[in-house]
């Protein structure tokens, strides 16, 4: 026996991939934040940001995800950066990556039983929250990050298994299109393939997995018999090979024009929605494409404020600054140097705002005044659609920003598809 123990430990696998924390920012200290602002999800003695009501919203279980961060905060093994639970530095018990796998693979075996006894439903519930798991795991989804990407791959085999199995969620369809000469994969998600829809293209930010969305589906969008595209950002995901640049609507564009050659989408009712950048992208393919657009829900939307406030940039936490600068191949210990790359983001600075309202897609905006859009940015929005309206919430917190947006989007959408 011990001369077992003895071999297991010799030749037991180590893995010696950079841990997240140690990526896109050549292993700087923690930076002096501006503020600790709580909508950028910063959280004390953690390197990601934790968006925990999201990620229940969007199906997690939230036992399940205070084990997972309870493991991590206790672990007594050797961390990158001290002051950060979540960066235990080797794949093992405490590390992010490892922990929320552990979960996801309990789920995984449970629809495995689940099939067994012909239970399909309860098989498809365990595969979707299998997926949800995997999806945090991989969070924030950097390039090169080789654990991450591990668990975004199974997050993308389980979460469709969810619809092979379940009879109730509808049907999933995962297709190609071509963006810049290079195929991105977008996820076509329909009440069910008896007739033509109505369809929202839905755009995930960074801190987004494209399984976030399943829930804004099952109880808004399927309900209303309106089908939902997901699509990612570029150099993330199905988009990874694809660079983060000033036309950084691409993909939303060419999903555009993808919907309009599939036979279940009615190519007259497309919408867009998008938040943080995700929303800019949203607002930059409306403008460039209004007459293919027929609503826009925009959560939050970055306009112009985030992208040229220096207080504003230095009150994001190292893993956002480390997120942007790993789609733009920067190194976020040069923040300084990395913050006016951002003005090229600007709506406002790519000349696409004026006062003239001369872009006629109706609009819904839906913001709060703590977080980083400004009354300047709605003013501009304002100031450019013909057809904008404005849910501004002001003392409201955070989960019911999220629960009243989701709605009020949803709805938004249905109404403006019956018009």
């Amino acid at each position: 026996m011990l001369s077992q123990n003895l071999s297991e430990t010799l030749f037991k696998p180590k893995f010696d991939y950079p841990e997240t924390s140690m990526i896109s920012n050549s292993g700087v200290e923690l930076p002096v934040l501006s503020r600790h602002d709580p909508l950028l999800g910063f959280h004390k003695n953690f390197y990601r940001p934790i968006f925990k009501f999201s990620w229940v919203l969007s199906g997690g279980n939230a036992l399940d995800i205070d084990e997972a961060i309870a493991n991590i905060s206790v672990s007594k093994n050797q961390r990158n950066r001290e002051k950060c639970f979540d960066t235990v530095k080797d794949y093992g018990s405490g590390n992010w990556i490892y922990e929320f796998n552990s979960i996801a693979q309990r789920r995984v075996t449970a629809a495995h039983a689940c099939e067994e006894k012909q239970d399909f439903e309860g098989a498809g519930h365990n595969y979707r929250m299998a997926a949800r798991y995997y999806a945090i795991a991989s969070y924030p989804n950097l390039k090169s990050d080789v654990l991450a990407l591990e668990s975004d791959t199974l997050c993308r085999q389980t979460y469709k298994k969810v619809f092979a199995v379940s009879s109730s969620v509808g049907v999933l369809i995962e297709d190609t299109f071509t963006v810049s000469g290079k195929k991105v994969t977008g996820y076509l998600h329909l009440p069910d393939t008896k007739q033509v829809y109505p369809c929202v293209i839905c755009a995930c930010t960074y801190e987004q997995s494209f399984s976030s969305f399943y829930r804004v589906f099952e109880n808004h969008f399927k309900n209303a018999g309106i089908a939902m595209y997901v699509v990612e950002m570029p150099g993330i995901g199905a988009c990874e090979k694809l660079n983060l640049n000033d036309h950084f609507s691409a993909v939303i564009e060419g999903a555009i024009e993808h919907l309009q050659t599939v036979k279940s989408v009615d190519s007259t009712n497309i919408g867009l929605f998008g938040s943080g950048i995700a929303g800019t992208a949203c607002i930059r393919a409306a403008i460039l494409h209004q007459q293919s657009v027929k609503a826009l829900g925009l959560p939050a939307p970055y306009v112009h404020s985030f992208y040229t406030d220096p207080k504003i940039l230095n009150s994001l936490p190292l893993c956002l600054r480390s997120s942007f600068c790993n789609r733009l191949d920067l190194d976020a210990a040069n923040w300084d140097l990395v913050i006016p790359r951002f003005k090229a983001f600007s709506l406002k600075t790519q000349g696409l705002l004026s006062a003239s309202g001369r872009c006629a897609v109706p609009t819904l905006i839906c913001a709060t005044e703590r977080s980083v859009v400004t009354k300047d940015d709605i003013r501009m929005l304002e100031n450019n659609f013909k057809d904008v309206s404005t849910l501004w919430m002001k003392n409201e917190g955070y989960a019911m920003f999220i629960k009243t947006m989701t709605k009020s989007i949803c709805s938004f959408f249905a109404e403006k598809f019956n018009s």
